[in-house]
């Protein structure tokens, strides 16, 4: 926890000052606790539990950005229409980044519920 900390906080740093050396030096710190610090353990990481787990959070997590991007768009398209016609822009490109993601995730349902069967 101290070196991601520490990472973060030389991240941070970097760029605000943009100061190459302190970006360099908090992924080398990255790079050197993922190597160090890995646990080094034979064992299973996850079980079945854990998988669904994350498959119901990633799910959650897209249904809930969905929802609120498509919210944040109606509300661009009324302020667009109401008041400032650039808001319009951001309307419609919310819209269609939206449809798109969701059209990706169509293929990659066809795709594995032909793969895995269902």
């Amino acid at each position: 926890m101290i070196a991601t900390g520490t990472m973060g906080l030389l991240l941070g740093l970097g760029f605000q000052q943009d100061n190459q050396i302190l970006i360099v030096t908090a992924l080398a710190i990255g790079a050197m606790s993922v190597v160090f610090l890995r646990r080094q353990v034979e064992e299973p990481l996850y079980d079945e539990r854990s998988s669904l787990v994350s498959l119901k959070a990633s799910a959650a997590a897209f249904s809930a950005f969905t929802l609120l991007s498509l919210a944040v768009s109606a509300v661009f398209f009324y302020l667009g229409n109401t008041y400032n016609p650039e808001y319009l822009q951001w309307s419609y490109g919310l819209a269609f980044i939206v449809c798109t993601i969701m059209i990706i995730r169509l293929f990659f349902w066809l795709f594995y519920t032909r793969r895995y069967g269902g």
